[in-house]
């Protein structure tokens, strides 16, 4: 399903707009970015196809749905990361914005 995705959303269009606009294949960023997203797309089919085969194997069943809590876990640490280093630098970002204004308002005062 979300090799579909991938594909439907932006190996697609990318490579119909690289059809229609480029003529050149060297220095065309459109055309790698879709290779970028084939690789993805090719990374997904094989995790697949290669869970589908290791299922039928005894005890390895449960070894993969072990892993994929511990990726989705994963997952939900990066985010979580990712949402408190934006929240700091926002923060960050406010008070250096109110610090120097205010600083730039007492430079301007003290000149005659």
């Amino acid at each position: 399903m979300a090799t579909l995705i991938i594909f439907f959303i932006a190996i697609l269009p990318l490579r119909i707009v690289t059809w229609a606009v480029s003529e050149s294949v060297t220095n065309n960023r459109l055309l790698v970015f879709a290779a970028y997203f084939y690789g993805l797309n090719t990374m997904l089919l094989t995790l697949r196809a290669f869970g589908s085969v290791l299922e039928t194997f005894k005890g390895v069943g449960t070894i993969q749905i072990a892993l994929f809590h511990i990726m989705r876990d994963a997952v939900v640490v990066i985010v979580h990361f990712a949402a408190i280093t934006l929240a700091f630098a926002s923060a960050i970002a406010k008070i250096f914005v109110a610090e120097t204004s205010m600083v730039k308002g007492e430079i301007t005062e003290k000149k005659p």
